[in-house]
Parts: C-alpha cells; sequence; structure tokens
C-alpha cells in the first residue's frame, strides 16, 4: 500500500496521506509530498521516530536509518558473526586443551621412563658397591625347604 508523506526541512514528518490509496498519490503531486510503500511497522501514533530516506524514498527508523526488515537483517548479521566468533573462540580452546593434555600425558611418560632408568642405575650402582664392600648381592637359595598341609591351612619353612 502507498501513503503520502510530508516532511520537514530537517525530514521529520509532518503530513501523512494513508488512505485510499489513490488519494495518497495525488497527495503526493503536492510539493512537499512523497508517494512512499507502507511499512507494516509504522505506526502515525510514532511517525516521529521515522523519516524517508532519501535515496529510495523508503520510511526508515531515525535511529538507524534502516527499514525494519534492513534492521532485522543486520541483527541477524550480527548475531551469525558472534556466533561464529564463538565457535572458532571454542574451537580454539578445545584445540589449546588438545594441546596441553597430550603434552602432559608425554611429559608423564618421559618421566616415568627417567625415573626406571634412574632406579636401574640405582641398582647397578648399588650391586657395585655391596661387590666393592665384599658382600654377595646374590641372596642363597634356602637348601633346606618343607611344607605341611593342614586343615587350617599351609605351613611353608626354609631354612
Amino acid at each position: 500500500m502507498k501513503i503520502a508523506i510530508q516532511l520537514d526541512s530537517d525530514r521529520n514528518i509532518i503530513g501523512i496521506y494513508s488512505s485510499p490509496e489513490s488519494g495518497a498519490e495525488r497527495q503526493s503531486e503536492i510539493e512537499g509530498w512523497t508517494l512512499v510503500d507502507s511499512d507494516p511497522a509504522f505506526s502515525i501514533d510514532e511517525s516521529s521516530n521515522w523519516t524517508v530516506r532519501e535515496s529510495d524514498n523508503k520510511l526508515v527508523h531515525i535511529s538507524t536509518g534502516l527499514t525494519p526488515d534492513e534492521e532485522a537483517k543486520a541483527l541477524l548479521v550480527t548475531l551469525t558473526k558472534s556466533q561464529l566468533k564463538d565457535q572458532l573462540m571454542n574451537d580454539q580452546i578445545q584445540q589449546a586443551v588438545t594441546s596441553v593434555t597430550k603434552q602432559a600425558i608425554q611429559d608423564k611418560l618421559t618421566s616415568q621412563m627417567a625415573i626406571t632408568e634412574l632406579t636401574k642405575k640405582v641398582a647397578d650402582l648399588t650391586i657395585k658397591l655391596d661387590k666393592a664392600n665384599g658382600v654377595d648381592p646374590a641372596p642363597e637359595a634356602p637348601t633346606d625347604v618343607t611344607s605341611t598341609a593342614t586343615n587350617d591351612g599351609a605351613v611353608i619353612t626354609a631354612k
């Protein structure tokens, strides 16, 4: 539906002719009046919040310079960019956590290998020290082993 809008020198709406459409078309032929497509969001009661964009004669909100549809599209673009940014940040955080976890696992494995190697070296040094001090590092196997089974369990003795 077409309506005729009258603007002052600051492009504020000062007159509206909305019905019938043929009357709006005739009204727009008068100097100072412009024929525009009505917007479903446009309200005569809130016409002070609206103006007509010079480049395409569309009703737009003064605060944004956009039609309600353009505002909705801009909001969707902003929200989509925000969601993509959040997703990118989440992906980066997940990658960082994975990297730190892998490094921690590798560090633990390296530490365990180092401890095992040090334990072997301490054992080798202990054997060498015992030999240097005349101590036989190999324990003697018992020569006399007996075992007895009873109703209460088994008894094993070694000499």
